[in-house]
């Protein structure tokens, strides 16, 4: 029996693809370290490597800097994020296998044959809900739900998630339909009572129509719920506490959200879905943006 560490981002989809190394090593001890892009390096730097057989750091978008602090030799690197792959290059110890995908769940699934493993239909739908949601196609039921449930966990929550849907997705049991209820309530709180900004911002000598917001949770769907009442391009979220920046794009907007974030906010993603720190120079876009209720 191996002893496995996984270092996995603390979302949803760093909580499937760690239970897909679960499922793909079911005989080895694994146990995990939640972490962000943003906190990576504050939380691993004590991280003893050798003290584990395998190590594996999934679903973060990691810099030259980073890839330096993890380039073992016991070390893989699985990751779906598209700028990523320009920074293969550093790696000449650990091995890293990164590929512009839908979400890390699907590329861990397919890269490491869950395929080939006996899951169960119920396992098989829930990382095809994880991976729906990551990727924001939105054409399963209940992936959205599934996030939001994810969210209002405390504490641990891959913990939590694994407790719930390690052995898959049967639904939502009362404690996740009370808190799918709350949530329902906060967006539509949240439309009645925050305010809107609108204005047009010129990049690379194209105009867009953009919104900006405070938010605090759910940014994906508040951004969703923007686009489609204002028509805009993009929307700029900002959550004072955490000092993060969303950016979310209309899906007829050409604009690269994930090279967006890299220029604007030391950030990253995708074409469409992407976030980083806020910074003077996302301040001093949003003050050209107005209110509009």
């Amino acid at each position: 029996m191996r002893n496995i560490h996984v270092i996995t981002d603390a979302d949803l989809d760093g909580a499937g693809s760690f239970l897909c190394i679960k499922l793909a090593y079911p005989g080895d001890n694994i146990t995990y370290t939640a972490t962000t892009e943003k906190n990576f390096l504050a939380d691993i730097s004590v991280f003893n490597f050798s003290a584990y057989d395998l190590v594996i750091v999934c679903d973060l978008n990691l810099k030259p800097d980073e890839i330096e602090i993890v380039n073992y030799k016991n070390v893989i690197v699985i990751d779906h994020h598209a700028e990523h792959i320009d920074n293969i290059k550093f790696y000449n110890n650990a091995k890293a296998i990164v590929k512009d995908y839908s979400s890390c769940t699907r590329l861990i699934h397919d890269v490491l044959k869950l395929k080939n493993k006996n899951l169960s239909d119920n396992q098989k739908l829930l990382i095809k809900l994880v991976d729906d949601y990551d990727s924001y196609q939105l054409k399963i039921p209940f992936s959205k739900q599934l996030n939001h449930v994810f969210w209002t966990y405390t504490g641990d929550r891959i913990s939590k998630f694994i407790s719930d849907f390690g052995n898959g997705f049967y639904g939502f049991n009362q404690f996740h339909l009370n808190a799918l209820k709350i949530i329902e309530n906060k967006i539509e709180r949240f439309f009645r009572e925050e305010t809107i900004y609108i204005g047009d911002i010129k990049i690379s000598d194209a105009n867009y129509k953009v919104a900006g917001a405070f938010v605090s949770f759910t940014p994906n769907e508040i951004a969703e719920r923007i686009i489609e009442n204002h028509l805009v391009d993009f929307v700029i979220m900002i959550n004072i506490d955490s000092k993060n920046v969303y950016l979310r794009k209309n899906k007829n907007c050409s604009l690269n959200m994930g090279k967006l974030a890299s220029k604007l906010i030391d950030g990253g993603g995708h074409d469409d879905a992407a976030g980083g720190k806020l910074n003077d120079v996302i301040i001093s876009i949003t003050k050209l943006l107005k209110p509009i209720n």
